[in-house]
């Protein structure tokens, strides 16, 4: 077999083979990217937070793989598994360098303000 065949079978195996070993340590790898720049705590108050901070990137895509029945569940569960890393890590939402630099009259068109707050209020909070 030549090297482009192997290849090109590994990348088939990749795009169809949800269960296959390529394919989840892609995954795998795209869970510690991610960690890399969220740097989730174990020290945290948040329990999600503390979750994904004390399970290695290996065991969180062992969790998501648990819990899939099909490969759209396996895709859908890996993707708010990384949103959670996103969401719960120690990394802001809102890039405050950019907020600083736009105008004033379209973030509060927004209701943003410049500080990433947003300035709208929850319909729960009007009486």
């Amino acid at each position: 077999m030549e090297r482009s065949d192997m290849v090109a079978g590994l990348a088939e195996q990749f795009m169809t083979n949800w269960t296959s070993d390529v394919f989840r340590e892609r995954c795998v790898a795209q869970i510690d990217s991610v960690r890399l720049t969220t740097k989730p705590q174990v020290n945290s108050e948040d329990p999600v937070e503390k979750f994904l901070a004390q399970n290695s990137s290996k065991q969180l895509e062992e969790f998501v793989f648990s819990h899939s029945k099909t490969r759209e569940d396996y895709v859908s569960l890996m993707a708010e598994m990384i949103m959670m890393l996103r969401q719960h890590g120690n990394v802001p939402m809102v890039d405050v360098d950019v907020l600083a630099g736009a105008d004033p009259e379209i973030l509060a068109a927004a209701g943003v303000t410049q500080n990433g707050a947003s300035n709208i209020k929850d319909e729960g909070d009007k009486k």
